[in-house]
Parts: C-alpha cells; structure tokens; sequence
C-alpha cells in the first residue's frame, strides 16, 4: 500500500520477482476488478470457523520476518499431530464399535435374511484386525513426527481413512446386507472428525503479525483442551522464534496466563494508578497484594494470589445449543431454534455496520446486526437456561428480545456483505412472529392503529380511520410538533440512546419532532374513481385511443399508492393512460401482506397471501381475452411480496415491472429535467438495472442520490419513534450534503426549494417530514410518477384524469 500508484507497483513487481526466483509464484492484482476479488478472497478467511457455528480461538503472535517460515513449518507439524491423534481417536472408536457395539444388518439379496453369525464374526475380526495394523502404523507416525515430518508435510507418508479404513472394510463388508454397518461406521468417522482441532492461518505478510485462528465447537469438552493444549504450543513456538505473543488483537483474557510477572508489571502499575478499587474488570491483569486481599479466599480453595493468577478462561463456562437444546421444551415448543440456527454461522466481522440503518455511533452504538446478532445468541442461552433452572423465563428478557428486533428496518441491506450470508432482516421478522406466538409483544397504539388501517378491506372502514389519521391524526401531530419545536430540536440534534424503551414524555417528543405531511388528497383513489365494489374488476382505459386488442396491464396498487398517498396511484394510472395501454386494478382495497409478516403476524400474511391468489387466479380466468402479460407496481415492498404469487402462473408469461422503469420502456421521460435529489428506497421496485440509471434516464441526468434511510420504514415511525430519531439524524446530514452539491452545481438557485424524489409510499411520508431542515429553502418531496404526471400532463392533472376516468374511462366486469 502507498500513496503512489507507481511506486507501490514497482514494489509489487519485485515481491513477484522474489518469489518466482525461490520457486515460488506471485501475481498483482492491477486493476480495481482483480484488487475487490483478491481482497474477496482475504475476507473469506475469516469463513473457516463456520462449521463450528463461528466460534473459534483467535489469537494472533507476531513472528520476525526472517523466520516467518519456522512459525509455518512449527504450525503445519502440530496440525500433522492434531490430525493423527484425531485418527487414532478414530481407530478406538472404531474397535470398540466392532467389539462392543450392536451392529446393524441388513437382508442380503439373494437369501432374504441376514448373515450367520459365524460369517459375521469372520468379517468383524478382519476389521478389527486391519483397524489395529492401521493405528499402529498411524501410531509409529506420530511417536516419531521428529523425523518423519518432511515426509508427513509433503504427503509422502499420508494417514488417510478413505483408503486405509474406509475402502477396504468396504471390501470387507460387500454386499446390501452389510450397508447398515458401513453406514454407522461412516457416522462415527463423522462424529470423531466433527472434534478434530486444526489452526489456520492468515497474516499481515509485511509486518509479521499472524492471526491463529483455531475453530472449536462449545459443547466440545474434549476439542476444547485440546485446542487450549495447542494454544500453550503456539505460544512457546512464537518466543522460541524470538516473537512476541500480542499482536494488533493485543492482550485478552485468553493470553493471561502466558504472560511474565515481568510483561505484566507495566499494565498492573498503569491499573493500579487509575483505578486504584479495582472497580474495572476487576481481578484482570493484576496481581498485586492490596488485590488479593479484596478478593479473599477463593471458591476452589486456591489462595487468592492463585486465583488472581488464573484470572482467565480456566473456569469459564461457556453455555451451548448442543448441551441444552435437546431436552428443552422451549425449543420444541417455538421458534426460538430457529432463531438461534439463523444466527449461529455470524463470524462477528462486522461488514454489515455501515450498511445498517440502526447503526448510529454518535447516538448508540448497540444495534448493528453483528451486536444484535450477539444479544440475540445470549437472549436464546438465557431463555434455556432460565427454563432448565426454574419455571418461566424472565419477562426482562421478553422485553430485550423486543427491543433487538424493534431496532430494525428488514431492510435486508445486510445480507450482502456478510461473509456467511445472515440476513437479519428475515431474523427480525422471525423473532418478532415469535413475540407474537408467545403473547410476549407490547401493545402500541401507533403500531395497532396503522395495521388496522392496512388490514381493512370494507370501504365504509377504510373511510372512517383514513378521515381519523389523515384528518384528526396528522393534523393534531403537526399542530403538536410546532408546540413542541424546541424541545424536539434538541431531540433531532443529539438523539438519546435507545436502549430499552423510553418515557411516555421523551416518546412523545419523538413522534412530533418531525412533522407528518399535510395536504393529501381527502379521499382515496378507489373513492374518487367509484371503484371500492371488491365484486368488479375495474379496467381503465381512453375509449378514444384504445381497443379491445390494445395492451392490457393488471396494475396492484398497495396500500401506500391507493388508501393514504393516493395521488401516487392515480398518477400511474394516469400515465399508463397516457402511455396508450389497458389498466386493470384489483376487486376492491387489497394489501399484498409485505406489512403483516414484517411485523411478525406470519399467519394473517399467510392467509392474506392465499386469498389474493385466489382471487388473481379468478380474475385471470375472466380477463382471459385480454391477455394480460405485465404486472405494474408502485412500491418495492409490493414487489418483494408479490414475487411469491408466481403471477406466471396467474397470468401466463407475465413479469413484474415499476412503473417508472415500464413508463422508460414505453419512451416517457422529462426530457433532462435538472434540479432534483433521490432518495432510493430500502426496497426498491427498480430491478432492471441500477436505480440511479433508470431515474436519469427519466429525469436528467444532473439529479443526485440521496443515501440512507429515511426513517419511517413503514410503522417504526409510529411504532418505536425513539429509534426513528437516531435514523433521521443520519438522514438530515445526508440531505444536506445532497442540497450543497445541487447548489454547487447551479441546478437550483440559493433561496431556492430543494424537491426530492422517491418511489416508495413509506419514504415518500418519511422524506415529508425533513421540509423545514434544509440549510436554505424547503424540501419538497414527492414521487416521480407524480412529478411527471405534473411536468407532461399538467398542473391539473389529476382533477382531469379523474374526469376524463369517469366520462366512460371506466369498464366494470364482474368477477
């Protein structure tokens, strides 16, 4: 690395130059596609310890560079024991199986019954016999690894099971009637090779420093000691290489005990001169008297200068799902095994931070999906262990299993740079399933009011709670939020930590320091076009410029589009209008379910999701003239959802498409309209191609991304107000950011509005709130459908959709 790409190439080239003269091979990785793999690679090392459900002792040492290959070469011949001595274990295993176990047979083939005794006895003793040979060839091996060593490391000498145990006992065991006993001899290879300790390696080449990383599994007893003995090895080997045995991971509890008094004294001196009561870790890296007399006698007897001296992971108990799991009746009776399988792989790298809209370090630093992958395993470990030790778990713990899955917006933005692919969008929604199966989820009125605005299907209901929120709700929330201005300024600018729930007052603030939009059209869609009947399809199309022959789309509005921010769902259908094809909407108000399973009530999705095919597929059955091969949306969350409907089926060959990347396929676009930002949704409806491609393409290209979330993530704006404080904090600096460039640019002027763009009903409402913030001027936001229909169609343009819709626009057929 350098800060001169010449320089750092020239470098480069005489490393490869060294190593293809010592008959070794080098490569440089050139440009930026070949440096993001190799670099790919590195990251993958981290991947080793995923069959023991990503726990391992990591340590690193740091060797003289000059004999960096004797720490190689001392590495490779303990893992050459390790794996020997994993063998032998195999070998005993397997002896007292043949002469202990109860062998499994099977019928032969010819006979129909299973052997005689006296030819079984006959085979076993030739297995026993070959396994004998073969553990004492292995056995000879390892008593001499002293010399045999270069012939072990470069596989002249092999212990291999495969074929001086596995091939010939299945010679030995021919035929159908023995598949059962080979089968139990291959499950107890699996057993014993399932505690084989092994050390990987991987280093900083320019600096000496190896990370040794040995994989273990917890409930391992045995692997444990074991990988413990090769730590104490590795060690010994690094100060015999004249190394040091802390590197950049510097000096943990595992590392104690290897320590001098003499290394020791420094950090015990420092301790001792800032925490003098040994109120910080207390007993770590200390030995001093003053110490040992606050600790007293020991609960094992030892002296407290022992004790003191052992402050490390010899008494450590470590909690397992293997241990405990089997008998537990909450993991059979719940989910929560589940859970704990989804997260187990998590390597704890912490490549999912910066994505996380959670993750807000100068407001709390708890939740990134690394840390709350963390709570999650030891809220789990709890739970079996407070159910083993005494009746009920902890309502405590409900509570913080709660606040780990309320800090996420199931964006999924995780899951692409984790190492092992977690996506702790899909655990959140499980673990908030879970609450809800256990009675365990709290009641928030917010949350409840909004589901039951989204789970109403009757007209006359829909009616009264959108005239409730939109006209009583948002209105009180705004005249709130100017009261309150002060209080939620303070609020907005240094967001408290969310840890646990907050008070009813600073709650309070936190829903009101950002205003809701005001201005929303007074009735829905359905409403203004008279289509709410759910026994009539509506088909919406020009009589002028359509026939019956015409291209025809089924259009799924969402909830988003049609109930709150229904201008965004007449403007697509008045854009389709203007695109010259057939518009068909559903029967009556549908949801697609994405909101019900991401609130965790997996079973009213479910059925939600079952009723709707139905439904389609009868639709289908009587549109079936129209030939039906595109289905539109005007929300990513739609998308997602209505990807499992498997429309292909519903309406042959047909595919899901956004409407603004079907309004760029039919040549409608702003002709290089300047001055916009875009706020690109946590799930976008843009699957094509790029999102930013598809909105320059339909706006100008001078319009500039806006990064982040907006906050509002469906309910989380009502429900937990506390966590959408911290993300809107984040927001706020972004759109900024994104107001100076478009300043700087000349797109706007000074005391100009800054407009931004989404396409998203949740984000348009989130972004809605950000107006009064900017440095100069107001933001207004809006959907990109909507600003065309405004900038082709005119400024009056849904006025005169909907009456032109309804002069003769409008077939009604009946389902």
């Amino acid at each position: 690395a350098g800060d001169n790409a010449d320089d750092v190439a020239r470098v480069a080239a005489e490393v490869v130059r060294i190593a293809n003269s010592r008959n070794g091979e080098g490569f440089t990785a050139v440009s930026a596609e070949a440096r993001k793999k190799f670099w790919l690679d590195r990251k993958r090392t981290a991947a080793i310890s995923r069959h023991t459900n990503a726990f391992k002792i990591n340590e690193d040492v740091v060797i003289p560079l000059p004999r960096m290959w004797e720490y190689t070469d001392g590495i490779e011949r303990i893992n050459i024991e390790l794996s020997l001595r994993n063998k032998l274990k195999l070998c005993d295993a397997l002896t007292d199986f043949f002469q202990h176990g109860d062998l499994p047979l099977g019928k032969q083939d010819d006979a129909g019954d299973i052997p005689s005794a006296e030819l079984l006895e006959d085979r076993v003793q030739q297995a026993l016999a070959l396994v004998v040979d073969v553990r004492t060839l292995w056995q000879g091996w390892l008593d001499d690894v002293e010399n045999l060593f270069p012939q072990l490391q470069d596989h002249t000498l092999r212990a291999s099971w495969k074929t001086q145990l596995k091939a010939p006992m299945a010679q030995i065991f021919a035929g159908a009637a023995f598949q059962p006993l080979l089968a139990e001899v291959n499950a107890i290879h699996q057993r014993v090779l399932k505690g084989r300790v092994w050390v990987a390696l991987h280093m900083h080449a320019g600096d000496g420093n190896v990370h040794t990383n040995i994989p273990v599994n917890s409930d391992d007893y045995e692997m444990l000691q074991t990988a413990h003995e090769a730590v104490a090895r590795i060690m010994v080997l690094a100060r015999h290489l004249d190394g040091v045995i802390s590197g950049e991971h510097g000096i943990g509890i595992t590392k104690l005990e290897f320590l001098s008094d003499d290394e020791l004294a420094p950090f015990a001196a420092y301790k001792q001169r800032v925490d003098p009561e040994g109120r910080f870790n207390k007993g770590k890296l200390i030995r001093n008297e003053k110490l040992q007399a606050v600790v007293g006698q020991s609960h094992d007897g030892r002296s407290p200068r022992e004790s003191l001296m052992f402050a490390d992971l010899t008494n450590a108990y470590t909690p397992s799902f293997g241990l405990m799991g089997h008998e537990s009746l909450i993991m059979q009776q719940s989910d929560i095994g589940a859970i704990a399988d989804s997260v187990k792989d998590c390597l704890r790298c912490g490549k999912c931070k910066p994505v996380c809209a959670t993750h807000v370090p100068r407001a709390n630093l708890l939740y990134s999906p690394r840390n709350k992958i963390l709570a999650t395993s030891l809220l789990v470990e709890a739970f079996l262990y407070e159910e083993q030790t005494r009746r009920g778990v902890s309502l405590r713990h409900w509570q913080e299993f709660e606040d780990v899955s309320d800090h996420c917006t199931v964006c999924h933005k995780c899951f692409n740079p984790c190492p092992v692919k977690i996506d702790f969008g899909d655990v959140t929604m499980n673990m908030r399933n879970l609450l809800r199966k256990m009675d365990k989820k709290s009641f928030r009125p917010g949350n409840k009011l909004a589901m039951a605005m989204l789970n109403a299907t009757n007209p006359d209901t829909i009616k009264f709670m959108r005239s409730a929120m939109v006209g009583v709700g948002f209105k009180a929330q705004r005249l709130a939020s100017d009261v309150l201005h002060s209080l939620a300024r303070k609020q907005t600018q240094h967001p408290p930590a969310s840890v646990g729930r907050a008070p009813l007052k600073e709650q309070v603030i936190h829903f009101v320091n950002k205003k809701l939009p005001g201005g929303l059209p007074n009735k829905t869609a359905r409403a203004l076009l008279d289509i709410e009947d759910k026994d009539y399809v509506p088909i919406i199309r020009s009589p002028q410029t359509t026939s019956a022959d015409t291209e025809a789309v089924f259009y799924f509005p969402g909830c988003g589009s049609e109930r709150l921010f229904s201008q965004v769902g007449l403007a697509t259908q008045a854009m389709l209008w203007h695109a010259g094809v057939q518009t068909v909407l559903p029967p009556g108000y549908l949801c697609c379910g994405y909101p019900q399973r991401g609130s965790g009530q997996f079973d009213k999705a479910e059925k939600m999701i079952t009723d709707n095919r139905v439904l389609f597929h009868r639709v289908a059955t009587t549109l079936n003239y129209l030939d039906i091969k595109t289905v539109v949306v005007s929300c990513g969350t739609c998308y997602d959802q209505l990807q499992g409907y498997e429309f292909g089926k519903i309406f042959p060959g047909s595919r899901i498409i956004d409407i603004h990347e079907y309004l760029l396929e039919k040549g409608v676009t702003l002709q290089g309209k300047e001055g916009y930002l875009y706020h690109d949704p946590c799930h976008s409806p843009m699957k094509l191609q790029d999102p930013m491609k598809t909105v320059k393409a339909l706006v100008g290209d001078g319009v500039v991304k806006s990064e982040r979330c907006c906050g509002e993530s469906g309910t989380l704006g009502v429900t937990r107000p506390d966590i959408s404080t911290q993300i809107r904090f984040r927001k706020e600096e972004e759109l900024k950011k994104g107001e100076a460039a478009l300043r700087a640019s000349g797109a706007l002027a000074e005391k100009d509005n800054v407009k931004i763009l989404t396409s998203c009903p949740s984000c348009l409402q989130g972004l809605s709130r950000y107006g009064g913030d900017m440095n100069n001027g107001l933001l207004e936001a809006d959907y990109i459908v909507v600003e065309m229909a405004r900038q082709i169609l005119g400024e009056n343009w849904m006025a005169e959709y909907v009456q032109r819709a309804n002069a003769g626009g409008i077939e009604r057929v009946l389902v």
